[in-house]
């Protein structure tokens, strides 16, 4: 994938999340219940100022958070962290670290 197409990319999902509009109802397998999740994932600080999400789905197998950081200097990188693994019903939580802001968030299920 070009840099321009992922560029494209988080700038969708950034839109849409702000948007209230990403949602996900995806199934974890033929025949098996959808996992069911909020529009978008709540966004939350921490001690000493790092910025996290999390969210709550239900149904469907289990799920984590993905959240895309940038950091505030003028390098602006870009990376990705991975929230706890949850079952149906449970919270994923993840932090970009210190000094960094969340860019995009999205449920996954693999």
């Amino acid at each position: 994938m070009s840099i321009r197409s992922r560029v494209a990319a988080v700038a969708t999902s950034v839109a849409l999340a702000s948007a209230g509009m990403l949602g996900l109802a995806s199934p974890a397998s033929a025949g098996a219940t959808a996992l069911i999740c909020p529009s978008y994932p709540q966004l939350i600080e921490g001690s000493g100022g790092h910025k996290g999400a999390k969210i709550s789905c239900t149904g469907g197998s289990s799920f984590f958070l993905a959240i895309r950081c940038e950091t505030l200097d003028a390098a602006k990188y870009r990376y990705w962290h991975y929230g706890n693994w949850a079952a149906s019903g449970g919270t994923s939580t993840t932090w970009c670290d210190l000094n960094a802001k969340v860019i995009a968030t999205e449920p996954r299920t693999s």
